[in-house]
């Protein structure tokens, strides 16, 4: 009992808390713990730098280089897995087998302990030699391996950041699609000009309301007596755009274009039947009359006033088959001077012509220049020349001749321009009743001339001494001109004597051929579209002849039965030739057909004879434009016995035409010879 006792009291002396603290503080050493490295420098080690991204080499006192080199005790999902696994098969043995091993005394040497155990509790095997190194003097062995366990302060990863993030994904959400309606709508021009207009109102009222409002802000100030500090903030300069001017109620300058444009679709509607016939219209009776023709008459076209005029001229444009200039004239020798008119008309609005020009005096001959589509030369009945630009609407006359830089004293007969070549100055050439041919040249401000020949007239006044080439005196008076086609310096020349000259342009004291042509003046000459020596000339003694260059002879001498007025050539066949006559008809001629009578003659009126006075063909569409006296001008298409292709022509290209076209000329030379 004593024993027992005394030791229960030693037990319960040493169990109180004070004891214990003493007895810890005097038992337990301190410890101190400390990091230190001890490796032996390898020369050849390296260390990679992040920074720069090259590798340097380790210096020899840098001590630290092998101690963040502790493994890290973090353990993947995959290991972390495998290990319940190995639980769970553990857990599933015979309860027989592990009775057994439970019954079995375990060696006095080393107890044997259960794996669970042997995991649970580390042996001294099991720690790292790294940490024995460092902390073995100083802690116990389960120390060290609770140690151990600790997660890497230095490599520590949270599980979070180990899983696998969800890829996003898009969904789509159909929805029903908003309400629509069908709208339809005819829209033009004119929509857009008065929606313009309305914009254009809205603007101007909220100007004057913006002034109304300023002019009231002022009152007041006046009335307050109160001013605006002069160095105060302005106010911005509005610049308003100024207000139209007030236009007549047929004033339609603005929109010119517009009105022309729905102008012609008016027109075309109205003339919609002559349009077809246009096209489309084939004369089926000249499937059983091989040689002969008939003319289809089309539009007429006049203007204001116009039947107190005479049509002494008509020139289609060169570049738009549509459009032709048409010279208006009170008589037809153009010795009145009570005014006159330049049309210019197109076959899209045949009512009312694109231009018209008054002039003071009749206008007796027009033509466009063939390589400026817009520039129009014409000659008057006082004396005048006029070059034109088409193109202007407001400013019409851009230069003309007078008293002091050369004009004619009597009515110009004929103006035709001269071939000139890129850059050179525009050129033309006018023949006057004063016995003068003069050649005009178009500077930028200013018409410069030089005549040319000299007929036997009086040339007093005319001031041409000091202007003048080593002119011929002629007899006669000029009346028309024509230049070859094949040289600019050969000139054709009418007179009123019925003589026909050839004339070196740039030489005129030599070579000059004289053709007996007519026996009354001169009216017309035109030369042969295909063949460069081949011309016809006409007069008033009721014959067309047909004339080869160089010969004063005449190849083909046709008659009509009454005085010749005009003549063209077919752009399109070598041997057609169209003239009109006094008595209101039109006469065509195919050579290579028949040259004693003509395929088509035809009068323009049935109910009186109306005189006619010039005639032109289109370059493009197979139709005439004739006009005669009392303003009348009408355009009449021709059927197809008068425009028919020759045998050989089909399929063939342009050269070959060309050569079909000559071979046919050739043909009439020959036979009119013989």
């Amino acid at each position: 009992m004593t024993s027992h006792s005394s030791r229960y009291g030693r037990l319960r002396k040493r169990d109180s808390p004070d004891d214990d603290y003493e007895q810890q503080r005097v038992n337990e050493p301190e410890i101190s713990i400390g990091l230190s490295s001890s490796t032996d420098h390898i020369p050849e080690e390296v260390i990679y730098d992040f920074l720069s991204g090259t590798y340097k080499s380790v210096e020899p006192d840098d001590l630290l280089i092998h101690l963040l080199t502790l493994p890290s005790r973090i353990l993947l999902q995959e290991e972390y897995e495998l290990l319940k696994l190995q639980e769970k098969d553990q857990q599933q043995q015979p309860k027989e087998e592990l009775d057994a091993e439970i019954e079995e005394p375990p060696p006095e040497e080393a107890p044997e302990e259960p794996k669970d155990a042997e995991e649970q509790k580390p042996s001294d095997e099991g720690i790292n030699e790294a940490l024995q190194e460092l902390y073995g003097n100083v802690m116990s062995a389960e120390e060290l391996a609770r140690l151990d366990s600790q997660p890497n302060p230095f490599n520590f990863s949270e599980r979070v950041s180990q899983t696998q993030k969800a890829p996003r994904k898009d969904l789509a959400i159909q929805t029903e699609p908003p309400p629509s309606n069908t709208y339809s709508l005819s829209f033009g021009l004119s929509n857009i000009f008065d929606a313009y207009q309305k914009d254009y109102k809205k603007i101007l009222a909220k100007e004057l309301e913006l002034e109304r409002e300023k002019e009231k802000e002022k009152e007041r100030e006046r009335k307050s007596g109160k001013q605006k500090s002069p160095r105060g903030p302005r106010e911005p300069v509005v610049h308003l755009p100024p207000p139209p001017p007030k236009q007549a109620p047929g004033d339609l300058s603005e929109i010119y274009e517009t009105a022309s444009m729905v102008e012609r679709m008016v027109t075309q509607n109205i003339y919609d039947d002559i349009t077809q016939d246009f096209q489309y219209w084939e004369d089926t009776s000249d499937d059983f009359r091989p040689l002969e023709g008939s003319l289809l008459p089309l539009w007429k076209f006049s203007c204001d006033n116009c039947r107190s005029y005479y049509v002494s001229d008509i020139c289609w444009n060169p570049f738009y088959p549509d459009l032709f200039a048409a010279s208006y004239s009170t008589d037809r020798d153009g010795s009145s001077d009570s005014g006159g008119m330049l049309s210019l008309f197109t076959l899209k609005n045949p009512g009312i012509p694109e231009r018209l020009y008054r002039t003071p005096s009749g206008v007796n001959s027009a033509q466009f220049h063939p390589t400026k589509e817009s520039v129009l030369v014409a000659g008057c009945s006082d004396g005048v020349v006029f070059v034109y630009d088409t193109r202007l609407v407001g400013c019409l006359k851009v230069l003309s001749s007078t008293t002091i830089t050369g004009k004619h004293l009597l009515p110009v007969s004929q103006v035709r321009w001269i071939p000139t070549e890129p850059g050179q100055n525009l050129g033309f050439y006018s023949v006057g009743q004063d016995g003068r041919v003069s050649q005009w040249t178009v500077q930028s401000s200013s018409l410069q001339y030089t005549d040319i020949l000299d007929f036997s007239g009086d040339t007093q006044g005319s001031n041409s001494s000091s202007n003048t080439a080593d002119k011929v005196k002629l007899e006669g008076t000029a009346t028309c001109i024509a230049f070859s086609p094949k040289d600019k310096n050969v000139l054709l020349v009418g007179v009123d004597t019925g003589v026909v000259f050839q004339v070196n342009a740039s030489s005129t004291s030599y070579g000059i051929i004289r053709y007996p042509a007519h026996s009354c003046p001169v009216r017309a000459i035109a030369w042969n579209t295909y063949h460069q020596k081949i011309f016809a000339t006409c007069s008033g003694d009721w014959t067309l002849k047909l004339w080869l260059q160089c010969h004063v002879a005449a190849l083909v001498i046709l008659d009509l039965g009454a005085p010749v007025a005009d003549l063209t050539w077919a752009p399109y066949s070598s041997s057609v030739v169209v003239a009109v006559s006094d008595d209101g008809r039109v006469h065509v001629y195919d050579l290579f057909l028949r040259k004693c009578r003509p395929l088509c003659v035809q009068n323009i009126m049935q109910r009186r004879r109306t005189s006619l006075a010039c005639v032109a063909f289109n370059p493009v569409f197979p139709i005439i434009v004739v006009g005669g006296e009392k303003g009348y001008l009408i355009s009449m298409k021709l059927s197809p016995n008068l425009r028919k292709p020759h045998k050989d022509a089909k399929g063939a290209d342009e050269q070959k035409l060309r050569e079909i076209e000559l071979c046919k000329m050739d043909r009439i030379i020959a036979t009119s010879s013989n």
